[in-house]
């Protein structure tokens, strides 16, 4: 049961730090005066959920053919590259690609698939580098789009650094990284 904990944590831990983008999206689009409804905010989390969860279980599927060693070296390998370009974007400019295709200032459902890939893409490769860890690697994809749901919306009312918001979740990242590679 204390193993099961220890995962669950390292699980919540991961969904929130490749989840800080989505923070950052939600207060950019806010300072732009541009709104993210409820409708649009759960069709993003559940694109999210949906793709982290098919990335799951290809890494699933891929850890009957590939050695565990191997297997938890690639995955420490693309949380570590995760980790470091979210330090390297830290460092850079932080700019909001435009969804608002039709300039309504609302990001309306139609205009979200796009954005919903975009901030997906680290937790599905969050996702397929944690699918050997236990069968709690399944929960992560609920914990990514709840998380996701959770910053995205809260991005929408704080205002921060988001230099420091993105250097925070780079280190956690890394961290993370060589946890899993040390410990598996």
């Amino acid at each position: 049961m204390h193993q099961n904990g220890e995962c669950m944590f390292f699980l919540v831990l991961l969904a929130a730090s490749v989840s800080l983008d989505t923070f950052g999206v939600g207060m950019a689009y806010a300072m732009a005066g541009v709104k993210i409804p409820w409708n649009t905010r759960f069709l993003i989390s559940g694109i999210i959920f949906a793709l982290t969860a098919a990335a799951v279980f290809a890494g699933r599927s891929l850890g009957n053919w590939i050695p565990a060693f191997w297997f938890r070296l690639a995955g420490a390998g693309i949380l570590l590259c995760i980790g470091i370009r979210t330090l390297w974007n830290a460092l850079g400019e932080n700019r909001t690609k435009d969804y608002d295709k039709d300039e309504s200032s609302c990001i309306e459902p139609a205009e979200c698939v796009m954005l919903s890939l975009t901030l997906a893409l680290d937790s599905m490769c969050a996702g397929l580098g944690i699918s050997d860890t236990s069968l709690l690697a399944y929960l992560f994809p609920v914990f990514a789009a709840a998380v996701n749901l959770v910053f995205l919306s809260l991005g929408t009312v704080a205002c921060c650094n988001l230099r420091k918001v993105n250097g925070l979740a780079g280190c956690v990242l890394v961290i993370l990284a060589l946890f899993r590679f040390v410990c598996g």
